[in-house]
């Protein structure tokens, strides 16, 4: 199973991630989100408009310079946000070539994943 995993490389999240799918042998493709981020169409599937914030990586200059722990986009605006600024996407972001997305990391909630 081959993935595409959008991911930064000081990202510490991303870095356990990564070593979680060498560790259980999985293929995938390394991308580097700030350079390559996901496209529009992708980012808008993975976007919950009931609940964009589970998009949305706290921790970037963007979330809070704009607030957006208190003001939430609409799920529209968020994906604009986060192609201006892709380090507002939550990383990793990892893409299934069946079209499914997956945001962050817990070790057993990605391993439910990569077996679905």
């Amino acid at each position: 199973m081959a993935l595409k995993f959008y991911g930064k490389k000081s990202c510490i999240t991303c870095q356990k991630a990564k070593a979680f799918l060498e560790a259980e042998s999985v293929d995938f493709e390394e991308i580097p989100i700030e350079s390559q981020p996901p496209s529009r169409t992708v980012l808008t599937q993975a976007i919950d408009p009931a609940n964009v914030k589970a998009s949305l990586n706290p921790r970037s200059t963007i979330y809070k310079e704009k607030n957006l722990g208190k003001t939430l986009p609409d799920a529209k605006t968020a994906v604009t946000l986060m192609l201006e600024d892709p380090n507002l996407i939550k990383r990793p972001f990892i893409l299934k070539s069946d079209g499914s997305i997956y945001q962050g990391f817990d070790p057993d909630t990605l391993r439910a994943f990569l077996q679905a």
